[in-house]
C-alpha cells in the first residue's frame, strides 16, 4: 500500500474531503488561458448554475449510468419533454461524437425516466468544451444523427470582475479563484483553505513554522492540470502526479523524514536514447538554513536519484565521478545543471531541444543569436529554488499535452 486511497478514508475523513472539495474549487491559468482545475469542477459549476445557463431545460440526473456508460447531464426540455444529453469536457477530446452516440443508444433503448421524457422526439446531443478537434466535425458529418449534435465552445474571461463564463454568445458570472496567473500571489487566503484529510495529516507532521509556506508551494503544484495529490500511510511523503505507478507521470514529491524535509522534482535530464521527453527525479541540497518551501532558497546541488539523497556521498571525493547509464552526473552543481543535462555526444539532442523550447519557446532550426543566449545561460544556471520549481511545472505541462 504505497499511497493512501479513498477506501482508506474514515467517515469523518470523507466528510472533511467533501467540505474541502466544495470550499476549494478553483480555476487555473495554463497555456495563456483559464481552465477549471478538473472536469468535476466544470460539472459542479454547470450544475450549480444550470437554471441560469439552461433556463429552457430541466436537469434530470447528473452522471447517469447505463451499461457501463455514464453521461454527464441527462436533461429534458421544459416545453415538450425532449431528451437532451450534455457532455462536458475541460479540454479537447477527439472521441466526443462516438461517446455521445453510445449514450444516446443506451438511454433510448432503456427509455430512462420515461415519465419525464418523450422518446417520440429525437434526442438532442450537446458537447461543451473549450475547443473541438477536427475529428469531431468529421465524425459528426458522418453520423445519421448529425442534425441532433451540437458543439458549444466555452471560454473564461478573467480580466473582468467577477470572472465570466462565456458559452456561445452568453456570459455568466463565475466566482472561483484563479491560481497560476503571472505575477499573482495566492497566499493571503491559504490559511483558511480546508485541506483534504490525508494532506491535512501530512501537514500536521510538518514543523509549525513551515506549514504556511508548504501551502504556497502545494498550491503551485495543485494548480496544474491532471494533477493528483497522494499521501503515504505514514503521512511522511506526499506525491504530485497522475498516479503512483512506474508508468505514471510525476511532477514533485516531498518527504518528511527523521533526517529532515526533502523536495524532489522531475526535470529534463541527459539521455542517449530517442526518448521524446527525457525526465528524471532530482533531489535538492540547499545552502545552510534554507527551506524547501521558500522559492528564494539557494540550491547547491542537484542529485539524480530514484530513492533518497545520501549526504554521505557528498563527504567523499568520488561522488563527482558517479554517473547514470546515460552519462548524467548523479551529483550536479546547481549552476551547472543546464550544461550537464543538455550536453550530448552527438547521438541525441532531445534534452537540448526540450530545454530550449521550455525556456526560450523556440524549436529547430535555431538562429545563432538564440544559441548564443542559450550558451550564456547554460554555463550559469540560476540557483534559486523557485527557478527549478518553475522548470518542473513547465516540463509537466509539456509532458501531459
Amino acid at each position: 500500500m504505497p499511497y493512501l486511497k479513498s477506501k482508506h478514508l474514515t467517515t469523518n475523513s470523507k466528510r472533511r474531503n467533501e467540505r474541502s472539495d466544495k470550499a476549494n474549487r478553483k480555476l487555473i491559468y495554463i497555456g495563456r488561458e483559464i481552465r477549471f482545475q478538473s472536469e468535476q469542477d466544470l460539472e459542479d459549476y454547470i450544475e450549480a448554475s444550470f437554471d441560469t445557463i439552461f433556463p429552457e431545460l430541466v436537469l434530470i440526473k447528473r452522471q447517469h449510468s447505463l451499461k457501463m456508460q455514464r453521461c454527464d447531464l441527462l436533461c429534458c426540455s421544459k416545453l415538450d419533454k425532449q431528451a437532451v444529453i450534455i457532455e462536458l469536457k475541460n479540454e479537447e477530446d477527439r472521441g466526443l461524437v462516438s461517446q455521445l452516440l453510445r449514450y444516446r443508444k443506451n438511454i433510448f433503448q432503456n427509455q430512462s425516466f420515461a415519465d419525464r421524457i418523450d422518446y417520440s422526439l429525437p434526442i438532442k446531443l450537446i458537447a461543451i468544451a473549450p475547443t473541438f478537434h477536427e475529428d469531431n466535425y468529421t465524425d459528426k458529418e458522418a453520423s445519421k444523427f448529425e442534425d441532433d449534435i451540437y458543439f458549444w465552445k466555452f471560454y473564461i474571461e478573467y480580466q473582468t470582475t467577477p470572472l465570466k463564463f462565456q458559452l456561445e454568445d452568453n456570459n455568466y458570472d463565475i466566482l472561483y479563484p484563479v491560481f497560476g496567473l503571472p505575477g499573482s500571489v495566492q497566499n493571503e487566503d491559504l490559511q483558511s483553505i480546508i485541506l483534504p484529510a490525508f494532506t491535512h495529516n501530512f501537514e500536521s507532521k510538518l514543523p509549525v513554522d513551515v506549514r504556511q509556506n508548504f501551502r504556497i508551494i502545494r498550491e503551485l503544484f495543485m494548480a496544474q492540470p491532471k494533477i493528483k495529490e497522494m499521501v503515504s500511510p505514514t503521512y511522511r511523503k506526499i506525491l504530485y502526479g497522475t498516479g503512483e505507478g512506474q508508468n505514471h507521470k510525476k511532477l514533485a514529491e516531498i518527504t518528511n523524514t527523521g533526517k529532515g524535509i526533502w523536495l524532489f522534482l522531475w526535470l529534463p535530464t541527459k539521455v542517449r536514447t530517442k526518448i521524446k521527453i527525457p525526465v528524471a527525479r532530482f533531489g535538492f541540497v540547499l545552502a545552510a538554513n534554507n527551506s524547501y518551501f521558500d522559492q528564494d532558497s539557494v540550491v547547491e546541488w542537484l542529485v539524480c536519484t530514484k530513492t533518497t539523497v545520501n549526504l554521505e556521498e557528498n563527504s567523499n571525493n568520488n561522488f563527482c565521478f558517479s554517473f547514470d547509464r546515460h552519462g548524467m552526473s548523479k551529483w550536479t552543481s546547481a549552476n551547472m545543471y543546464l550544461c550537464q543535462a543538455s550536453s550530448n555526444d552527438g547521438r541525441n539532442l532531445n534534452t537540448l531541444d526540450l530545454l530550449i523550447y521550455l525556456l526560450k519557446g523556440a524549436t529547430r532550426p535555431f538562429d545563432i543569436s538564440l544559441l548564443e543566449s542559450w550558451w550564456s545561460q547554460e554555463i550559469n544556471t540560476p540557483t534559486n529554488l523557485g527557478w527549478y520549481i518553475d522548470l518542473a511545472i513547465k516540463t509537466w505541462n509539456y509532458r501531459i499535452k
